[in-house]
């Protein structure tokens, strides 16, 4: 399984990202899965996640927006011998924001190729991107979500392993707020079928039968 690339879009002491290691390593079956970026000509990249503790820095990416991320992320791809590029994948992107130091929380990007969209889609092609979900020039579709940092590995595993229907139960309104917050104690219960699914599309149908 591959990592993410993360960036810092605001100056903040090394100490965040260090609670966003032990926090995210609690899940069960944890391991580094983030990767990160300090600066744009950054040479050295860790192999297999970043681990705590670092030290504190000034990030090269302060204020960026979702757009030059993208642009940075594609070209660290494109340009890059593998050998550099450490174990980062090329379908997410991680973001340390303002909010982050106050809130513990991080945005998570995860991106579609429009191919995998169109094809998944091939008697439905009607069928629109569902939520934030916005097609971009390097021909993915992204979205985007803010995670608590305790919950941030167990949200990458339930996108990266579980089905479509799983990041679309991510994206509904109900289980978000303005700024994109999941409420994932709820959605991880619909997952493991502990409460039925509203809408009846994650989880199955649940056997309310009583136990002899």
């Amino acid at each position: 399984m591959s990592d993410i690339m993360t960036f810092f879009t605001a100056n903040m002491p090394a100490s965040v990202f260090n609670q966003l290691f032990e926090e995210s390593q609690t899940a069960e079956n944890a391991c580094p899965f983030l990767t990160l970026i300090r600066y744009p000509k950054q040479e050295e990249v860790d192999d297999w996640g970043t681990k705590a503790p670092i030290q504190d820095f000034e990030t090269g990416f302060l204020g960026k927006s979702d757009d030059e991320l993208r642009q940075y992320f594609r070209r660290f791809l494109s340009e890059r011998p593998g050998y550099k590029q450490g174990n980062i994948g090329g379908h997410w992107m991680a973001e340390l924001d303002e909010h982050s130091a106050i809130e513990s929380t991080i945005v998570l990007h995860y991106g579609m190729k429009k191919s995998t969209w169109d094809y998944m889609h091939e008697y439905e092609p009607e069928t629109e991107i569902f939520a934030d979900g916005k097609l971009c020039d390097d021909g993915y579709i992204w979205w985007k979500w803010r995670v608590p940092f305790k919950y941030s590995y167990s949200f990458y595993i339930s996108i990266e392993c579980c089905d479509f229907e799983v990041m679309q139960l991510f994206c509904r309104p109900e289980y978000r707020d303005s700024r994109g917050l999941i409420d994932y104690e709820t959605c991880d219960k619909i997952i493991r079928r502990e409460i039925p699914d509203p809408l009846q599309t994650v989880g199955g149908e649940r056997d309310e039968s009583p136990d002899p």
